[in-house]
């Protein structure tokens, strides 16, 4: 019957993965993919580089590994007071600098910590609120580069768009994930470089399919979800 097997399109590509990578690890794959298409492709970072990631969820994280991977030198992930835990995390994986924007202003604290000379990438990965926008426009170099990829529920970001100009700015939509950067991803997890059954916090059954969703979106009190996966038992 239908349930007995698998329907792969004719284009799918099929990458293999250690068969010893626990499933919970190997599904990062997924946002391990977005975060080096992100920082590494439309960021285009290079040895050397201060990154600067405005949101520390699983992508943000993502993100500042692959910095981390493609030679980054400073990376800086930005996060709410409520995000702590998340932005403790992001130093384990690599983070120079965190910045609590409850308590700091982003650019002013950028200009701190690379004495004035700025982000030469900045990636904006804050779902909805629209100042961080505004906040990597201030905070890239003369000639750096912005990746925007929160998404923000079609609110108007008001902006001057002199200030892009101005500072020769290239400004990039993040849109999809490829296969060659789900490969990179899948290299990192296999070369056990990072920890990360840290940044795995939740599995669930396969019939918890939709409290898994709630979790990961925060609607379950209590849980501070980072990653989490669906994994049946067989």
């Amino acid at each position: 019957g239908y349930a007995d097997y698998m329907y792969l399109h004719p284009d799918t590509i099929v990458h293999k993965m250690r068969s010893d990578i626990p499933a919970d690890i190997a599904v990062m794959f997924n946002p391990l993919g977005a975060g080096v298409r992100w920082a590494v492709d439309y960021g285009r970072t290079q040895l050397g580089d201060t990154v600067l990631v405005l949101g520390p969820g699983q992508r943000g994280i993502a993100a500042t590994i692959a910095a981390k991977v493609a030679g980054a030198k400073t990376v800086i992930v930005t996060g709410l007071a409520r995000d702590a835990a998340k932005l403790q995390l992001a130093r384990e994986f690599g983070a120079d600098y965190t910045i609590n924007v409850d308590e700091e202003n982003t650019v002013e604290r950028v200009k701190e910590i690379t004495d004035g000379k700025l982000a030469d990438v900045v990636l904006e990965l804050t779902p909805m609120a629209t100042g961080p926008v505004l906040d990597a426009i201030e905070s890239v170099r003369h000639g750096g580069r912005v990746v925007l990829a929160g998404l923000k529920g079609g609110r108007t970001v008001e902006m001057k768009t002199d200030r892009i100009i101005n500072k020769g700015a290239t400004v990039v939509g993040a849109f999809g994930v490829d296969a060659k950067a789900y490969i990179q991803a899948i290299e990192i997890i296999e070369s056990g470089r990072f920890p990360l059954e840290r940044l795995h916090t939740h599995t669930f059954e396969l019939a918890d399919t939709v409290k898994a969703l709630e979790t990961l979106g925060g609607e379950v009190p209590g849980e501070e979800a980072v990653h989490v996966a669906v994994c049946p038992q067989p």
